[in-house]
């Protein structure tokens, strides 16, 4: 019996919590209808906004562009750096490749003075 009567107290409880009117905060609030109003304006206007979607595109394009030159000026930078590395090492390789070649024509046409020398 105890235990029925303290559940129907803690029902009764609930119940009177979950069903308070709030009107007797209100202290002559009226509430408003301002978001109906513009809501019902918008609609008057032909569906509000419009031109989202192309905005979105716009500027979805204009940030790609500028994206895309940024990052193409980055690598053309980076590659500039690395071609000149390159053609430097090859021209180096080059000049050193023709002075060993010319230091053997040195020595070679040293030979063939002294064989010729030799013979004469």
């Amino acid at each position: 019996m105890k235990i029925r009567a303290l559940i129907l107290s803690v029902a009764a409880i609930a119940n009177s919590a979950i069903a308070q009117d709030y009107q007797d905060y209100a202290d002559g609030y009226e509430q408003d209808n301002l978001y109906q109003d513009y809501a019902t304006k918008q609609q008057e206007k032909g569906g509000g906004g419009g031109g989202g979607l192309v905005k979105s595109v716009g500027a979805f394009g204009i940030s790609y562009l500028i994206g895309a030159k940024v990052h193409s000026g980055r690598i053309a930078k980076k590659m500039k750096t690395k071609h000149l590395k390159d053609q430097k090492a090859l021209y180096t390789q080059y000049y050193n490749d023709v002075y060993r070649l010319e230091e053997q024509k040195a020595e070679q046409q040293a030979v063939i003075e002294q064989l010729q020398a030799a013979l004469a």
